[in-house]
């Protein structure tokens, strides 16, 4: 984390401070859009990055492949000409589980438990797993998705079974909080995992902020430094320690999901929000825009 909350400065627009920067790691849900429609000045923010020559990823804690979300963004108006690649947790995990290469995917068994939203089982497609209908016959549970809204108790069963019997578990979006069209918020998986952890359970995290992600995303930017890359999130606990641990500058968008901490003014949400999560942005902006307005 960075010393002091005076060394995260005060950015009205990303033109001011993108020509410190050739590369942009860019979060979705709540920087470009709400899970439903863009945001104002999001499209026409990446479009005066890609003018100014910048290379852009795009990155989510999501659970579904990478080709999903390109679809996504599609429908919202993100055409493929505004980043030069996606990045997804979910597609992150897919390609573990499909390599077996993680010492701690080597050990998974081949049965599972999918928990994933509208029951996609594209989370699994070509990988050698059998889906099982409940913990009491599996060797590991695969948090990839949960309903819109979704609360702890459907889980539960299956949660503290799993806990009983030692199983481990892959959350593929380690978000806690999501966020829904109209800024309404819910639980996300990262919720159900933490409740795991708390029977006991043993939980491997792929996604922000952890480095398997991070490093897919600059294996994308091939040939930039660490300190000509920015992240751009609205999440210390995800976006901005993922950015701290990688050695990236991050840019935190201050109305995302601590807008409500940030409502009474930044100093003193940062300073509580920077040691919650031991995390600490370069640089502020109260929405994704490249000119203020």
């Amino acid at each position: 984390m960075q010393d002091s909350i005076a060394e995260a400065e005060a950015c009205a627009s990303l033109a001011i401070i993108a020509p410190r920067y050739k590369g942009f790691i860019i979060d979705q849900w709540g920087v470009l859009h709400d899970g439903g429609a863009p945001y104002p000045s999001a499209v026409a923010c990446l479009q005066a990055l890609r003018a100014a020559g910048k290379r852009v990823v795009l990155l989510s804690n999501s659970g579904k492949r990478a080709a999903f979300n390109q679809a996504r963004l599609q429908a919202m108006g993100f055409t493929a000409d505004l980043y030069d690649a996606v990045v997804t947790s979910g597609e992150a995990c897919w390609q573990m589980l499909k390599d077996r290469q993680d010492p701690l995917i080597r050990k998974l068994g081949r049965r599972c438990v999918l928990w994933s939203r509208d029951q996609d089982e594209r989370h699994v497609e070509g990988l050698d797993l059998e889906l099982v209908p409940d913990a009491s016959s599996a060797d590991f549970l695969y948090l990839a998705g949960v309903a819109d809204f979704a609360t702890l108790e459907p889980f539960l069963p299956d949660l503290t079974t799993g806990a009983a019997r030692g199983l481990p578990m892959i959350c593929a979006n380690p978000d806690v909080i999501a966020i829904y069209p109209g800024d309404q918020r819910g639980m996300a998986p990262g919720g159900v995992a933490r409740h795991y952890e708390s029977l006991g359970g043993e939980v491997f995290y792929i996604g922000k902020p952890h480095r398997p992600v991070y490093e897919r995303c600059l294996a994308e930017l091939p040939g930039l430094a660490a300190h000509e890359v920015l992240a751009i999130g609205d999440s210390l606990e995800h976006d901005v320690a993922g950015a701290n641990g990688m050695g990236l500058d991050a840019l935190l968008i201050t109305t995302g999901v601590h807008r409500d901490a940030f409502a009474a003014g930044h100093d003193g949400a940062l300073g509580e929000l920077a040691a919650r999560f031991g995390a600490m942005p370069r640089w502020l902006a109260p929405s994704f825009a490249w000119q203020a307005g």
